[in-house]
């Protein structure tokens, strides 16, 4: 149980970062894109998915471990994304190249 509620933490880092303005995983609306979401539709399954997380961890452990684990969780995985989304656009063709 608590490995799903970590890869769920990890999905509501993803969604809260897919709310950013800043995004860079998905293209932007402006490039053509068909069919992307709302970002406030990921910022609020970003907050479910989260209390989800949340709530598994406290069934599996108790409430202070849920929240430290949260705590932990969520600001990691929101490090990581940034990094993941800038290497896919690097890799997305029709992008420029960094010299």
């Amino acid at each position: 149980m608590e490995a799903f509620a970590v890869l769920l933490g990890l999905v509501a880092a993803a969604c809260l970062y897919l709310a950013a303005p800043n995004q860079v995983l998905l293209p932007a609306r402006s490039s053509g894109a068909i069919g992307r979401p709302a970002p406030s539709l990921f910022g609020w399954l970003g907050l479910a998915l989260t209390l989800l997380s949340t709530w598994l961890w406290s069934v599996a452990q108790s409430w202070p471990v849920a929240i430290a684990a949260t705590f932990a969780i969520i600001p990691t995985g929101l490090s990581v994304w940034p990094f993941i989304g800038t290497y896919v656009d690097q890799r997305r063709p029709g992008t420029k190249e960094a010299a």
